[in-house]
């Protein structure tokens, strides 16, 4: 009997046991890019892509293939439900670290709306987003032929691995979601426009809490990317006449903010730079080393200035001006309304310290 019972218990409690519920690889479909776009049919106004990988053991340039899936629907989550029957193997979002927003959704579009992404948990937080040209379905079609295997070329351009642009932006979804509520701040995301069989990423759109703001130039992409991060990708540019240009690779840079609280706010802003001349005439360094550098420090002081007031004027806040004055003077709820309340009226001055190490190696 208590042989019998010693075989029984074990069979009884592999009844418990559930299965695996992970299908294989070959049982998936692997999405590496999404794409969501405005539609004219107010029943559905969404226009759901996914660019769905399609697994090859062949790894080289131009050997990448995919398929695109789109559908309309009422909302986002509805679609990604309605595509799965579309195709034969399960979707995962996973590997999806690229998502581009149409630019006319964004007129539209509520932090509330585009929650679907920071509440699935299969889509990573430290996902890129970004505002497609024309629209995002025109950006997924873009093939690249130098792309080794889906989605590369797009993780490569926003990534360290990669090239490192100073006029492309990265923005993740959890700094995305955090300046869509925060008070004070606004989010910025790049602008990803499809140029026959690649990609031309050079400008930025600031947006506000109700949707687009202001849509930034290559040049003042550039200055922004600057005066927010350490980034040492860039370059200062000092026009002499209309051929002779002064060119100095950024080496090394530093930014520091400031307000000053008073009836109308100023907002101080320091930059600090050094390189080395890349493109000059010759034999101007020699002449005059220090009136080339107080020089350069006027023009990229009036081009930042200029920057600060036009982003001023939109009604946008991507610095974080606000924010700042709120950590700066322990502002409460009538100190933010004061701030929104002055802000058009805010006064910028901004001070700039360029120190030119060398020409460079002159052969």
């Amino acid at each position: 009997m208590k042989r019998l019972l010693r075989i029984l218990l074990p069979l009884v409690l592999c009844l418990n046991v559930s299965g695996c519920g992970m299908k294989d690889i070959d049982k998936r479909f692997y999405v590496v890019t999404t794409g969501v776009d405005l539609t004219d049919n107010p029943e559905k106004p969404y226009r759901i892509s996914l660019r769905l990988a399609i697994t090859s053991a062949q790894v080289e340039s131009g050997s990448s293939r995919t398929e695109i899936e789109t559908i309309d629907a009422p909302s986002i989550a509805e679609g990604v439900r309605h595509l799965k029957s579309h195709v034969d193997k399960e979707l995962e979002f996973g590997h999806c670290r690229i998502f581009v927003l149409g630019k006319s959704l964004l007129r539209t579009a509520s932090p509330e709306t585009m929650s679907f992404f920071s509440r699935r948990r299969d889509i990573q937080m430290i996902s890129v987003f970004a505002v497609g040209e024309p629209d995002a379905l025109s950006v997924l079609k873009v093939s690249p032929k130098s792309e080794r295997y889906p989605g590369n070329a797009l993780f490569l351009s926003f990534g360290n691995e990669g090239t490192e642009s100073p006029y492309t932006i990265t923005t993740y979804l959890f700094d995305l979601v955090r300046k869509a509520y925060e008070r004070g701040i606004d989010p910025i995301l790049p602008v990803i426009k499809a140029e026959g069989r690649t990609y031309v990423i050079d400008q930025a759109v600031v947006l506000n809490k109700k949707g687009t703001g202001l849509l930034l130039t290559p040049k003042e992409t550039q200055l922004y990317k600057m005066t927010t991060s350490r980034s040492a990708k860039a370059e200062v540019v000092l026009p002499l006449d209309e051929q002779a240009r002064v060119v100095l690779t950024v080496s090394q840079l530093r930014t520091k903010i400031g307000i000053d609280r008073g009836t109308v706010p100023t907002v101080r802003m320091k930059v600090r730079v050094s390189g080395i001349l890349e493109e000059s005439p010759p034999g101007l360094l020699e002449r005059d080393w220090h009136g080339l550098e107080r020089r350069m420090e006027e023009s990229l002081s009036g081009q930042i200035e200029d920057l600060l007031i036009k982003i001023r004027n939109s009604g946008t806040d991507p610095y974080g001006f606000g924010l700042k004055y709120l950590s700066q003077y322990f502002g409460k709820e009538k100190d933010y309304k004061y701030w929104q309340s002055v802000y058009p009226e805010v006064k910028f001055k901004v001070e700039s310290d360029i120190h030119i190490k060398g020409p460079g190696v002159i052969r």
